[in-house]
């Protein structure tokens, strides 16, 4: 009787592994899929869309940084602008949460600190959005763009001479190496006016 129930919990054993080698692949495949999606989505500004597909991936590949930290660019850009400032808010702190998440998994992930830096200026908290690009820096830095973002918060602060070097710093290095949430002709579109309305600053400084 014994060696019956030891039979059957080997055949039992085996099989749930072969159903798990079979299952996860197929589980991997769906998840790149719903991130392909949520790609197109957020490529044509379409924030909420995004969200929902990269939600879906992540709760199928729940260790991906990519997925984690794409899902805080929508966030982001669902709440950045929101007349709702309540709305604004919890969006851009679900944004945080998501790089988070990213940065815990991938702690090397430099683009990550960089985008949670946009999110914390998008909650008002210049502190910690400091921290995060600063952070973003000293894992990669080559990051031109967020020596920018850093600059022109010190500006704020009246640390002239140190947002001075920051975009000396950043005028120096090539053009910053693109993902792709950095692409798609919408996100392209914002990118232009976002620089149009920083540009003016950045000269001042230069």
């Amino acid at each position: 009787m014994t060696a019956n129930i030891k039979r059957i919990a080997l055949v039992f054993v085996v099989g749930a592994m072969a159903v798990s080698l079979w299952i996860i692949p197929c589980l991997a495949q769906d998840a790149q899929q719903y991130y392909q999606q949520g790609l197109a989505a957020y490529q044509d500004g379409k924030w909420e869309l995004a969200t929902e597909h990269w939600k879906a991936a992540a709760s199928l590949d729940p260790k991906s940084a990519k997925t984690h930290k794409a899902l805080g660019l929508a966030y982001h850009w669902l709440g950045a602008g929101d007349k709702n400032k309540q709305r604004e808010a919890e969006n851009c702190q679900l944004a945080i949460e998501e790089f988070k998440k990213a940065v815990s998994l991938d702690p090397q992930y430099a683009k990550a600190y960089s985008n949670m830096g946009g999110a914390y200026e998008c909650l008002g908290d210049r502190d910690k959005a400091i921290q995060s690009y600063e952070k973003a820096i000293s894992l990669d830095p080559k990051l031109s763009n967020t020596y920018y973002y850093l600059a022109l918060l010190y500006k704020q602060r009246n640390e002239i001479a140190k947002a001075r070097q920051l975009v000396k710093q950043g005028d120096a290095l090539p053009a910053e190496p693109k993902e792709d949430t950095d692409e798609g002709w919408y996100i392209v579109f914002l990118e232009y006016l976002r620089w149009k309305s920083l540009g003016p600053t950045l000269e001042e400084l230069r």
